[in-house]
C-alpha cells in the first residue's frame, strides 16, 4: 500500500510540473490551427478563381472572410460567392477565439492565382498576446511566417 502511495504521489508531482508545458503547447497549437484555417479559406478564393476563370477577392470584417466573384479593381462590383464552407450571408468565420487582422483591406486573386495586391494577415491570441501572419504573395502562394 505504501509504494502505491509513493507512486501515485511521484506521478502527481510529474503532472504538476509538466502541466506548464501542456498549456503552453496548447495555446500555441490553437494559435496554428487558426492560421491554418486562415491559409485554407484563402486559398480556397485562389482554386475558385483558376476553376471558374475569373477574379475572387477576399475581403475581412470582423474575424469573417468573404468571396467576391467577377470583380473588377478594387475588389468593385462582382457577385458575393455562397457554396461550401459558407455561411447563408456568404461569411466564413474562424472556429475560434482567434482575433484576424489585415495589413491589406483585400487581396484579389486573378484567373491565373495570382494576387494583386499581395498582403499579410495577422491572426492574434488575445489570451497570450502571440501572433501568426499569413502572407499572401504576389505569385498568390499563401504561408504561414
Amino acid at each position: 500500500m505504501v509504494e502505491l502511495l509513493i507512486a501515485v504521489a511521484i506521478m502527481g508531482i510529474i503532472a504538476l510540473l509538466g502541466y506548464p508545458y501542456v498549456a503552453t503547447y496548447l495555446q500555441s497549437a490553437q494559435l496554428r490551427a487558426a492560421a491554418e484555417e486562415l491559409v485554407t479559406i484563402v486559398n480556397g478564393a485562389r482554386q475558385i478563381a483558376i476553376a471558374r476563370n475569373t477574379t475572387v477577392c477576399v475581403t475581412l470584417s470582423d474575424n469573417a472572410v468573404t468571396y467576391t466573384t467577377g470583380v473588377s479593381s478594387g475588389c468593385a462590383g462582382g457577385t458575393l460567392f455562397t457554396g461550401a464552407g459558407t455561411a447563408a450571408d456568404g461569411t466564413m468565420r474562424l472556429q475560434n477565439s482567434m482575433q484576424v487582422t489585415a495589413s491589406t483591406a483585400s487581396v484579389t486573386f486573378t484567373s491565373l492565382g495570382a494576387a494583386v495586391p499581395a498582403g499579410t494577415y495577422t491572426v492574434h491570441n488575445p489570451n497570450t498576446g502571440s501572433n501568426l501572419s499569413v502572407v499572401v504573395s504576389a505569385a498568390g502562394r499563401v504561408s504561414i511566417q
